[in-house]
């Protein structure tokens, strides 16, 4: 089968030539369709529930929302996990499915089941619906809204300018899947009454607002024939905008007394107000001197992208948006980015396009230097941009993202891609240099006898090309059954590799073989290499000693692989090395009873001190939470965003830990506050996966908030303690505080008060309740009707406030409840119906794998937990235990299909065998180099082992085939040996260190992402080294014990 592809390709010549003109003008139209991306996209497959409960308490929310709605999702096929947490005013379920569910019907039962769970949640208390359909990287876009004149547009101004003019504009933008307003304050027409004169007129709430409602609305008649015309028939009776509109809200008649009208402003004051705010953003950056520049209060905008959009044309869409949305804003408001993952994106394709031209140029060299010939080389090289395309192809025609992983996989690859083009060149090289003159003698045959002996050269290595490239491309096979988070961001590596495997088999067996009848039309006379020559004469000389003390050969491999195996242990362990993004992301707790305005004066302070730093060019702060849909953070809790300068401009720390410490150093001068650091989609990505936004996270179950407090702050102690940890963090799950009011049951029955009237009381005299819209083109501001800010600002007013008896009686709200400030939780999360806290922590200086160990140790012996009380841990390090069982399970599995393919292709299990000794000598290799760089084994140094598996086989596969035919040609054993090896020198060689060239450009790389890419090219280049040193002699010296099949049938033939 072979035998006739190659012969295929070169009669039909022709066609292969046109066949490579038809994939150059493929790659022209359809690479520009490629999706770019940073990274892959590791969020699984989950769908957000939102309910806003305006005004109810953590508890409340949990079981009157949170819990009924999390007992119908469990009825869903495919749910793997539902989490969530009930804060004040929010609830937030996530509800993740098993890989592989499509997104989108995911959300349509999830949308099915919540008609269900909208008849469980009591009426008028939230109305649950679906979350922004986004991902963990979705935030790719951030924005602000500043202006020069803060009197003319203040903050409210800035919000509705961002609400109705911004967002609207924004929304059409391919691949925009929602905006979130975040900061300013949202514009309210409020009646904020006087409860004195209610009871004067004998009107409650209830009233006033049911007759705001009732004054504001407009109707259609349909329509009134007038002649020959037609009229549509309108009622307009809606309330105007602006002040015309409070103007109309005081009109509005509320009874009549004598025949007097008493009004709304009778009553109340009618007055501009603002929602309750739940969220605020600051901006410091440095001005066009270089000075801090603080901006104080602005209004931002976060930009989700859709799932499955191309970040990048997302980002370039939104910016050819922005002058049209800057015309739209008025004189002397600007709109400016502040976050754009589109230079992340750049700058994580840079990273590998850049190691990739490195790496091919470092090859071009390799191959002159070896082959001395032009044409060669040419056709050797051709292979890689030729695979590299048809595996881009492929890509954007399945929809895989190019980004730094499946890139990153092209980079890793450019080495092996060229491999079976060597060997197959190589071979072709050998026997038109070596053909007898006469053979090659001028004349019209000339032509025709060099095209017979590329054909011969061709099959003569076809075989053991196709098997070793098919070694190569089964050694991935493992990646592909990852699952979770390092599935979705190492399959597309692996996708990658083995597309261009293919694509360069293809180029190796169908391309090089026609191409060469083209450029070699006569004898070749073979250059002696400077660099091959003193080579092959030390290798000669060193092989015969390795020949003739075979033992003392096995015995120094045997002692180096015992030496690697006693190395093992020493080796960190890890998840996957954190990338460096360029941005911090500082996240600050305050005592969980601070104020919204108290966290932004905390954070504009915060801002100052770290624009100190010289490599700090902006810092904006968010403090506690967007619109639905965002995260859900408490108004005590503060985000940072750093942007920082290239760390090549850095001066006052190295990197970016050293540099986190000292901006923690210069922080904690401000007492009370828990700092955290991060990265923004590292921190997003954590949290979106495991719910807790730290690479680790102990999580404590239990049924009691107290119990679940106390043990908690034990462990966060613990863990504070143990050598390795940074920000070390508990959630806030107490010390909220809260004015409760509790009705006297007694008392009330008394005066004959029902316990809901006062609970109307607390919800709507205090809380406040909506009654209708004013509504002005697009924008829409809700009526708002609640107590004047002097009747609710203090407990005592509170306390003062009156109820009316049903026998017409006043009576206090103190008489008849108690009213006190308690303490509470301000948030409640839970995992598949569990109440659980996380303590969450960072590692820095130390293995995922060994702190965890420690923490499990030290938890069970130090710390005494009651019944029902379980911890687990999760995070990064859940995703590393399961990748590492799976990786356990598959690898082997996938070195015993290696050697089945091996011994397909020998009929030997011996041979099989003696080829798969390669596995071990490429372990020495790849082990010293992880252990002398102070790498962890993570994700991608077991990676790199599976890369190096491919690799070493290949050459193995190619010395043993090369014994094999001169062996069954005639010459003894010894001769074979001697000579098969020899010939296989430069092609091993060849393959060997292109592979490892093709690694060194990201083995030396600081760019984005490079951090991911470090072990596995460690791991490849070391392993390479040692797998070829010793392939070259230990091969040949156990061939003999191994091959007596060959050696039999050579035997019995001669």
């Amino acid at each position: 089968m072979l035998y006739k592809l190659i012969d295929f390709g070169i009669e039909n010549r022709l066609m292969v030539v046109l066949a490579l003109l038809a994939i150059i003008v493929s790659g022209v139209l359809v690479l520009p369709k490629l999706n770019l991306d940073a990274f892959p996209d590791v969020t699984n497959v989950q769908v957000q529930i939102n309910t806003e409960a305006r005004g109810l308490a953590a508890v409340e929310v949990e079981q009157l929302i949170t819990f009924p709605i999390e007992a119908v999702m469990y009825a869903l096929p495919d749910v793997e996990e539902v989490r969530s947490i009930s804060k004040t005013g929010l609830s937030v379920i996530t509800v993740v499915f098993k890989e592989g569910t499509d997104i989108y019907f995911a959300r349509q039962l999830v949308f099915e089941r919540l008609q269900a769970a909208r008849d469980r949640v009591p009426e008028g208390i939230g109305t649950p619906e679906i979350g922004p359909n986004t991902s963990g990287l979705g935030q790719v876009y951030q924005y602000i809204l500043r202006t020069e004149d803060p009197q003319k547009y203040n903050a409210t101004v800035l919000r509705s300018l961002n609400d109705w003019v911004v967002k609207l504009l924004l929304m059409p933008v391919n691949g925009i899947t929602d905006v979130l307003s975040f900061g300013g304050t949202v514009r309210q027409y409020q009646v904020q009454l006087n409860p004195d004169r209610l009871l004067s007129y004998g009107l409650s709430v209830d009233d006033v607002v049911a007759r705001v409602e009732a004054n504001n609305r407009n109707a259609g008649g349909w329509y009134m024939d007038r002649g020959e015309e037609q009229l549509v028939v309108r009622g307009v009776g809606w309330v105007r905008s602006g002040t015309d509109g409070l103007a109309d809200i005081g009109d509005i008649p509320l009874k009549g007394i004598d025949g007097i009208p008493v009004r709304v402003r009778d009553v109340a004051k009618v007055d501009f107000g603002s929602e309750i705010r739940q969220g605020a953003v600051s901006m410091t950056q440095r001005a066009a001197d270089g000075e801090p520049e603080q901006l104080g209060e602005v209004v931002a905008g976060i930009v989700l992208k859709r799932i499955g959009a191309n970040t990048k044309i997302t980002i370039e869409n939104i910016n050819d948006k922005l002058p049209i949305i800057q015309t739209a804003l008025p004189d002397g408001v600007t709109i400016e980015a502040v976050y754009d993952q589109a230079d992340l994106v750049s700058n994580a394709v840079q990273t590998v396009t850049s190691a990739l031209l490195q790496a091919f140029v470092l090859i071009i060299i390799i191959l002159m230097m070896f082959l001395l010939n032009l044409r060669a080389t040419f056709l050797v090289l051709i292979s890689v941009p030729i695979a590299i395309s048809l595996a881009l192809m492929a890509m954007a025609w399945w929809g895989v993202s190019a980004n730094l992983m499946s890139l990153g996989g092209l980079a890793i690859a450019i080495g092996m891609l060229v491999d079976g083009s060597v060997v197959m060149m190589e071979n072709i090289f050998s026997h038109l240099t070596r053909s007898p003159p006469e053979s090659l003698s001028e004349g019209p045959g000339d032509r025709h006898a060099v095209g017979i002996r590329i054909k011969e050269a061709a099959r003569e290595v076809g075989r053991p090309v196709f098997f070793a490239v098919m070694i190569v491309i089964i050694v991935f096979a493992p990646l592909f059954t990852l699952q979770g988070v390092e599935g979705k961001l190492f399959q597309p590596m692996a996708i990658s590799i083995v597309l261009a495997m293919i694509g360069a088999l293809i180029v190796a067996l169908l391309i090089v073989p026609p191409l060469a009848t083209y450029l070699f039309s006569h004898e070749i006379r073979e250059k002696d290499s400077p660099l091959l020559k003193p080579l092959l004469n030390g290798y000669r000389r060193v092989l015969r000693l390795a020949l003739r003390r075979r033992a003392m050969v096995i015995a120094i491999a045997v002692a180096l692989f015992s030496a690697a195996l006693v190395l093992l242990p020493f080796l960190g362990t890890e998840f996957v090395p954190e990338l460096e993004e360029g941005t911090l992301n500082i996240r600050v707790t305050l005592a969980p009873s601070s104020s919204l305005e108290t966290s932004l004066e905390v954070s504009q302070k915060l801002e100052q001190i770290l624009m100190t730093f010289p490599e700090v060019l902006y810092a904006s702060s968010r403090v506690g939470r967007a619109e639905i849909g965002g995260d859900p953070e408490p108004v005590s809790n503060v985000e940072i965003f750093v942007g920082l300068k290239p760390v090549a401009e850095w001066s006052s720390a190295n990197n970016r830990h050293q540099l986190q410490e000292l901006m923690e150093e210069r922080m904690s001068t401000h007492p009370g506050l828990l700092f955290s650091f991060s990265q923004p989609i590292a921190t997003r990505v954590d949290e979106l996966l495991s719910g807790v936004k730290a690479e680790l996270a102990i999580k404590l179950f239990g049924p009691a908030l107290d119990v679940l407090a106390t043990k908690g702050k034990e462990i966060e102690a613990l863990t504070r303690n143990i050598e390795g940890t940074s920000g070390v963090a508990m959630e806030q799950i107490a010390g909220e505080a809260q004015l409760v009011v509790r009705p006297d049951r007694e008392a009330l029955a008394r005066f004959g008060i029902p316990i809901a009237q006062v609970m109307d009381l607390v919800t709507d005299a205090i809380g406040g309740v909506a009654a209708g819209q004013v509504i002005k083109g697009n924008e829409r501001y809700d009526i708002y009707v609640r107590l004047a800010g002097e009747y609710r600002d203090s407990v005592e007013s509170i306390r003062s406030l009156i109820l009316k008896a049903a026998n017409g009686a006043w009576v206090k709200l103190s008489d008849v409840a108690h009213v006190a400030i308690e303490s509470g939780p301000p948030q409640i999360r839970r995992d598949d119906v569990q109440r659980r806290v996380v303590i969450q922590a960072n590692v820095e200086g130390r293995d995922m794998g060994g702190l965890v160990a420690e923490l499990r140790q030290r938890i069970n012996n130090e710390i005494d937990l009651p019944a029902g009380y379980t911890v687990v841990f999760g995070g990064q390090f859940e995703n590393q235990q399961r990748a590492q069982a799976r990786l356990m399970v598959v690898v082997p599995l996938s070195l015993g299909l290696i050697f089945l393919l091996l011994y397909l292709a020998f009929k030997s299990v011996g041979q099989a065998l003696l080829i798969m000794v390669n596995v071990p000598l490429a372990l020495i290799g790849g082990i010293a180099a992880l252990f002398v760089s102070g790498l962890y084994l993570s994700v991608p140094g077991s990676i790199g082992f599976i890369t190096l598996l491919g690799v070493a086989v290949l050459n193995g596969v190619v010395m043993v085939s090369s014994i094999n035919q001169r062996i069954e040609g005639g010459q003894t054993v010894e001769d074979g040996v001697f000579d098969g090896a020899l010939s296989r020198l430069r092609p091993v060689l060849m393959t060997a260190i292109t592979s490892a060239l093709g690694l060194i450009p990201l083995l030396l790389s600081s760019g984005v992402g490079s951090e991911i890419q470090k072990p596995l090219a460690t791991v490849v280049v070391g392993g390479l080294f040692s797998s070829t040193l010793l392939t070259l002699f230990v091969l040949p010296s156990l061939y003999e014990l191994f091959s007596k099949g060959v050696i039999q049938r050579r035997e019995e033939r001669f």
